[in-house]
Formats: C-alpha cells, sequence, structure tokens
C-alpha cells in the first residue's frame, strides 16, 4: 500500500469524510482489521477562507504548497487535496514537490465520459461555478457542456456550503432549496463540486445522475495507493 499525503483542513468537516472513506476502502480490500496509509496535513480554515475572501489565491496556494512540502520531506509516495476549491493550488503543489497528485478533476472526468453525461449542473462554492479556473481545467479533461446555476442561486449555494456545511450545520430547509436549484430541465446529471456537498445531498435526494466528487476522488486516491488501473 503506497502512503498517500492529504491535505485537508479546508474544511475540516470534509476532511473527517475523505478520512473514513479512504479507511473503509482499505478494509473492504484488506479486511476490517486494517486501515489506510495516511499521512494527513490539516490547514487552518480561518486561514485559508480568510484568503479566500480577500481573493488573495497567491496567498491561498501559498499555503497548500507549504503543506504538500511537509508531506513530501515525511515520505509521501502521491498527494491529493481534499477540496475541490482549493485544486485551484494542484498545478503549484506539483511543480514544488515533483510528486504525483491524485487530481479530483482527473476522476471526475473519467467517472462522467464512463457514464455519459453530457451536460451536468455544477453545484460548488462561488468562485468555482462563476470562475474560469475550475471549469477550464475540467474542459481540458472533459468535452461536455457544463452548465452552472444563475447568480441568485450561487448565493443560496454559496450560503449553504460556507455558512452552514463547513460548521457541520446541515439544514432540511437547505436540501430543499438545493434540489429545487438542481432540477434544472436541461441538464442530465449533477455535480457536487464542493466536498461539503455530500454532507446534504446524495444520489436519494435527486432524479438525476449525482456525481459525488468526494467519493470519487477518495475512490481515485485508494485505487492509486493499491496500484490499481
Amino acid at each position: 500500500m503506497k502512503l498517500l499525503g492529504l491535505i485537508g483542513g479546508v474544511s475540516p468537516e470534509s476532511t473527517l469524510i475523505y478520512y473514513r472513506l479512504l479507511n473503509e476502502a482499505a478494509k473492504a480490500r484488506l479486511g476490517p482489521e486494517h486501515s489506510a496509509n495516511i499521512l494527513l496535513y490539516t490547514l487552518d480554515y480561518g486561514v485559508m477562507i480568510h484568503h479566500y475572501n480577500a481573493g488573495d489565491w497567491e496567498a491561498f496556494k501559498a499555503e497548500v504548497v507549504k503543506a504538500a512540502e511537509h508531506l513530501k520531506a515525511a515520505g509521501v509516495d502521491a498527494l491529493m487535496i481534499c477540496s475541490n476549491t482549493t485544486h485551484v493550488a494542484a498545478d503549484a503543489v506539483a511543480q514544488a514537490t515533483g510528486l504525483p497528485v491524485i487530481h479530483l478533476m482527473d476522476a471526475l472526468a473519467s467517472a462522467m465520459a464512463a457514464a455519459g453525461a453530457r451536460q451536468p449542473l455544477l453545484l460548488g462554492t462561488p468562485v468555482v461555478m462563476s470562475g474560469d479556473q475550475y471549469k477550464g481545467e475540467l474542459a481540458k479533461r472533459y468535452d461536455g457542456a457544463v452548465l452552472t446555476p444563475t447568480g441568485p442561486e450561487q448565493d443560496i449555494i454559496g450560503r449553504i456550503i460556507l455558512d452552514e456545511l463547513v460548521n457541520g450545520e446541515v439544514l432540511d430547509s437547505s436540501r430543499k432549496e438545493l434540489i429545487d436549484i438542481a432540477a434544472r430541465d436541461s441538464a442530465d446529471a449533477v455535480i457536487l463540486g464542493c466536498t461539503e456537498l455530500c454532507m446534504i445531498l446524495s444520489q436519494e435526494h435527486l432524479e438525476l445522475p449525482v456525481f459525488d466528487t468526494t467519493a470519487i476522488h477518495a475512490s481515485a486516491a485508494s485505487a492509486f495507493s493499491f496500484e490499481e488501473g
């Protein structure tokens, strides 16, 4: 089993889910007495959200690179960033460390292509939905037409993620708002493009196929760890 270096903390709530999923995968492969081979570096969410709100992406990336360098020094075989938004630093991490980065967008694009999704609706933090970086990275790997919610809908999603989910607050009223937003007629699938969204939405809540990026990314990391594929 290879040693995975996890960069988490953005937010701690989603990092817990990654940790659980990776350990469940290890148990499924090796038996109930086993666990995943992991080193975890958690970033300070308060620092990261400050840089996010200020739009200071150079400082944001620098924190992620620092984490990656610590993990490299500790001897990990590969790195993964446990956050959709924080993948803005993925290229910088790869360049700074020279280590393989298990990229969430690689895993997501592969899953959508295999399922035949052509017009998925992207739900995520406001910068993921409205910015060019995330959609641009996905477009390098996937030739479907990614749809995004309207401006007011993005504000609602941002509130649910940044005011509620990152603080461990899961409200039925917010779930209904997300379900209503996801019921866009022209979409043929839904991307949970924020690692915390799996806390409030899953396939059982939506008729459209759901791509849970947290689960998809964790599965890809587990496969890498066991040298599968």
